[in-house]
C-alpha cells in the first residue's frame, strides 16, 4: 500500500500532472482555511460578471451549461477541479510517457470532460441546496420588471440577463417566450414568467407595449 501512494505522489507531481495537482492543492487549503473560520464558505459565491469584455463569453456559457447557480460556487469549482484532477491521474494506465507531451495534450479533454461530470454532478446537489436563496423575494424583485440580455438569445436557446438594482445587479438564466422572437445582446426584455423546475425565466419585447399588473399576468 505504502508503495502504490508513493508511485501515486511521483506521478501526480510529474510533468504536467503538476498543474492539476496544485491546483487541487490549493483549493484544499481554501476548505482548510474556510474551516477554521478565516474565509467565509460563501467567500467564492459571486455571481459571474457577463457584462465585461466579449473574452468572459465562455465563461458565461460554462456557467450556464453547470447551471452554477444552483450551489455555492466553491463547491462547483472544487468538484471541477477534483473531477479534473482524476481523469489526469487515470492517465497513469495509458501506455504513454508521465507527465510528457502527450499527457500535457490531454489536459483540454480532461477539462472539458470535467465539465461533463461536474455538470452531472450538479443534479442531486441542486435537492440539497434548493433553499439557498429567498427565491420567492429574487422572482418578487424580478417578474414583471424590466432586464438586460448578457448575449445574444434566439427561440429554444438559453441565455442570461441582468436586472438593476440597489447595490448588485440579479442576473438570471432566460429563454424568449414567443417563437418568432430574437434578441441582441445589450437589448432590453420583459420578464414575464418563470420555469421554477429549472429555474429559468421567460422574457419578450413585445410585452413592454402594454402595462401589465401582476394580478394581469396571473390570470394570463
Amino acid at each position: 500500500m505504502e508503495g502504490i501512494l508513493t508511485e501515486l505522489l511521483r506521478f501526480a507531481f510529474k510533468g504536467v500532472n503538476v498543474i492539476p495537482t496544485v491546483i487541487l492543492i490549493l483549493m484544499q487549503c481554501y476548505w482548510l482555511i474556510a474551516i477554521t473560520g478565516l474565509f467565509d464558505f460563501d467567500f467564492f459565491d459571486i455571481d459571474v460578471d457577463l457584462e465585461g469584455a466579449e473574452s468572459v463569453g465562455p465563461i458565461s456559457a460554462i456557467a450556464v451549461f453547470i447551471n452554477i447557480g444552483k450551489v455555492p460556487a466553491a463547491l462547483v469549482f472544487s468538484l471541477f477541479v477534483l473531477n479534473f484532477w482524476i481523469i489526469m491521474m487515470l492517465t497513469y494506465f495509458l501506455p504513454i510517457e508521465a507527465g510528457g507531451v502527450i499527457a500535457g495534450l490531454m489536459l483540454l479533454p480532461a477539462v472539458i470532460g470535467s465539465i461533463y461530470i461536474t455538470k452531472a454532478e450538479m443534479v442531486p446537489l441542486r435537492k440539497v441546496f434548493p433553499d439557498r436563496k429567498n427565491h420567492d423575494d429574487v422572482d418578487h424583485k424580478v417578474l414583471t420588471r424590466r432586464c438586460t440580455l448578457l448575449c445574444d438569445l434566439e427561440h429554444g436557446r438559453l441565455g442570461q440577463a441582468s436586472l438593476k438594482q440597489k447595490g448588485a445587479s440579479i442576473v438570471i438564466n432566460v429563454k424568449t417566450l414567443f417563437e418568432e422572437e430574437s434578441f441582441k445582446k445589450g437589448e432590453v426584455a420583459f420578464v414575464f414568467s418563470k420555469d421554477k423546475e429549472q429555474d429559468i425565466y421567460y422574457i419578450a419585447k413585445s410585452l413592454m407595449k402594454e402595462e401589465f399588473s401582476f394580478k394581469e399576468m396571473e390570470e394570463f
